[in-house]
């Protein structure tokens, strides 16, 4: 736009010299004219000598002022033709700004960079048009799919246990809940996934049979679609395999065998399993690659903080179809709680990416609290602690309690 009004004052300035230039010397011309016809005139008869004087003044004056009008007349006719299609062109980007980009420019035609200017504006005004067009579709497939992955997040979560607040057997095995809190059977539990995108990886669940609680954790390898079907299959094969095997091991290899048919993509899954015995407290898991639980106030009475449960990390499931998962038993006192978690926990990271860690997490630990209690106090802290830093990590925990 410079160079275009640098062009247009230069060829205004040109335009106004020359016409001054021509009116002026059309102007010295019958000027002079006059002066010749005056002075024979009063060669002829010196008598007008003085009135063909008056007359030529008044000729004079007359014609500089008529000089003076056609030259304006001129400069406005000469600057409103050379603005008149730059002042049009500017109404029309202006609606092209405005969101209109089928608005008509005006055509030029002169050899200038009027011209120049008007193809490059209207090449660019139809690539904004395509790229509009584009956008409109990218933007609907965009809502379709986050449309589908909200779906997909509604059935994953759902695919989760639901959480009762306390849970007692009776002494004979069969499951209610509610009930006398003095039996030895009844245990606490409670559980939490927030995924870092629509769908994520992590994955727990529990179930009760035959006095006996089967539980799990896991966290797979990656984020989004492919992760939330393995979680899924991951999920089926625990509550098939949990419902008739109680030998912890042999389930966890189970499942092993069955991630890693097929398993092109060489997705792995940290899981750690358990089960525990609701009468007595023995407590069997078997650990593949997961993060190690963490045991509260087993026995020791109430305690801020807990120790790991020492298990031996076999191969997570995914890596190896003929890895072998060795099972350790424990017992859990009445009032301790088992309390397990994901790497999203002890990994979650403020902007300056500072880990949470695991001596915050043993700080927030306490016993004598109920399982839901501690976890919404650990989520509260892990939120205070990242601040408004985006989660990087599905974060994922299970609260066991034995009553």
């Amino acid at each position: 736009m410079k160079r275009i009004r640098e062009s247009l004052a230069s060829r205004i300035t040109l335009r106004v010299v020359l016409y001054v230039v021509v009116v002026l010397g059309i102007s010295a011309y019958v000027g002079n004219g006059l002066v010749l016809k005056v002075v024979r005139a009063i060669e002829e008869n010196g008598i007008l000598y003085a009135i063909g004087m008056r007359r030529m003044s008044i000729g004079l004056t007359l014609l500089s002022i008529l000089t003076l009008v056609l030259i304006t007349i001129i400069l406005r006719r000469t600057i409103h033709r050379l603005i008149a299609p730059l002042t049009t062109f500017t109404q029309a980007a202006d609606e092209v700004a405005q969101g209109n980009l089928q608005a008509t420019l005006p055509e030029i035609h002169s050899e200038d960079e009027m011209q120049r200017l008007y193809h490059s504006f209207s090449t660019m005004q139809q690539s904004l048009a395509r790229q509009m067009e584009e956008l409109k579709i990218v933007n609907a497939e965009r809502g379709r799919i986050e449309g589908e992955l909200k779906v997909a997040q509604d059935i994953q979560l759902s695919m989760l246990p639901k959480m009762p607040p306390k849970f007692f057997a009776k002494r004979s095995g069969e499951a209610e809940r509610g009930g006398d809190r003095g039996l030895n059977e009844g245990f606490d539990v409670f559980g939490s996934l927030t995924p870092a995108r629509e769908v994520g990886g992590d994955l727990y669940d529990f179930l009760v049979r035959d006095g006996k609680l089967f539980f799990c954790i896991g966290d797979v390898s990656g984020k989004g679609v492919p992760a939330a079907l393995v979680m899924a299959t991951t999920l089926c094969q625990f509550r098939i395999a949990a419902s008739h095997v109680d030998d912890v091991a042999k389930i966890t290899a189970y499942i092993n065998r069955n991630t890693c048919e097929g398993n092109e993509t060489c997705i792995f899954v940290t899981f750690f399993m358990g089960m525990l015995d609701l009468k007595t407290g023995l407590l069997r898991c078997c650990n593949a690659g997961h993060n190690k639980p963490i045991v509260i106030g087993n026995g020791q009475g109430t305690m801020k903080n807990g120790q790991f449960l020492d298990a031996k990390p076999n191969l997570p499931l995914g890596v190896s179809d003929d890895a072998t998962y060795d099972e350790k038993e424990y017992t859990l006192a009445p009032g301790a709680m088992l309390f397990l978690y994901t790497d999203g926990l002890t990994e979650a990271m403020t902007q300056e990416h500072k880990q949470f860690g695991s001596e915050r997490l043993m700080a927030q630990l306490q016993g004598g609290v109920g399982c839901q209690e501690q976890i919404e106090q650990i989520t509260q802290a892990v939120h205070a602690f990242v601040g408004d830093a985006p989660q990087s990590d599905d974060l994922t925990m299970l609260a066991i309690r034995r009553l």
